[in-house]
């Protein structure tokens, strides 16, 4: 006789996060169901959302956002409609998901210390530069900005995500480089930081071409500033 959900699927509870959601596990040795706290009848497959969140990706470094449906993931994704809506409200509230996974760009690595900030901070952000410059992560970055703009709390956690880590990853450097008298007293990372991944969004929402000149370009303007040596 087969056993019955209760009996198989009761197997094994554990808490589970999804990104700020804390969420019941529910498995047996054949399916994992995920049943989200905080409402009734909300049980979701694993399997179809990562397929979808890997959907929502996919379509936006193919496409662009703009160009994205939740019809476009649910059928991307292998699912029905229905299941996409059920489990999020908009397409930027998948997105939201997605980068509370890491699935939207690497970490980065801090700026090495050879002792010469603006060669190590030139060397640092041109790696950065040569990630978002391809195709792929060019087009997440725009639809990022553009579902930002739509949805206050993905803004939130881009930055918590994404602009606050990339921060903290420079914040030791500049604080030596301050010490040893490379940079102003009042600077800090998030100017750098400000400005930029400001000018590197900027190019990138205009589509215009960022390579190592644009990244070496950016940096010495930081150092030297606009008016003529």
């Amino acid at each position: 006789m087969t056993p019955s959900f209760n009996e198989t699927a009761c197997l094994v509870l554990e808490e589970y996060a999804f990104g700020r959601r804390t969420a019941i596990r529910i498995a047996d040795s054949a399916t994992v169901y995920v049943m989200a706290a905080h409402g009734p009848g909300r049980v979701r497959s694993e399997r179809a959302r990562a397929a979808i969140l890997g959907a929502t990706r996919d379509l936006i470094s193919e496409v662009g956002y703009e160009r994205v449906t939740m019809e476009g993931i649910a059928s991307r994704a292998g699912v029905g409609k229905q299941t996409v809506y059920r489990w999020w409200s908009s397409k930027s509230a998948i997105l939201t998901e997605c980068v509370v996974e890491g699935l939207v760009l690497p970490e980065r690595a801090p700026p090495a210390d050879s002792g010469d900030i603006r060669a190590d901070l030139t060397a640092w952000f041109a790696l950065i530069v040569d990630e978002a410059g391809n195709d792929a992560n060019a087009a997440l970055l725009r639809g990022l900005a553009m579902a930002s703009a739509e949805d206050p709390s993905l803004a939130t956690i881009l930055y918590e995500q994404l602009t606050g880590p990339y921060e903290s990853s420079i914040a030791s450097r500049i604080e030596r480089a301050r010490v040893a008298g490379e940079l102003r007293e009042d600077l800090g990372a998030s100017d750098v930081i400000e400005m930029l991944f400001g000018t590197l969004v900027y190019r990138l929402l205009s589509r215009l071409e960022v390579n190592a000149g644009f990244a070496k370009s950016a940096v010495d303007i930081v150092f030297v500033g606009i008016r003529p040596n």
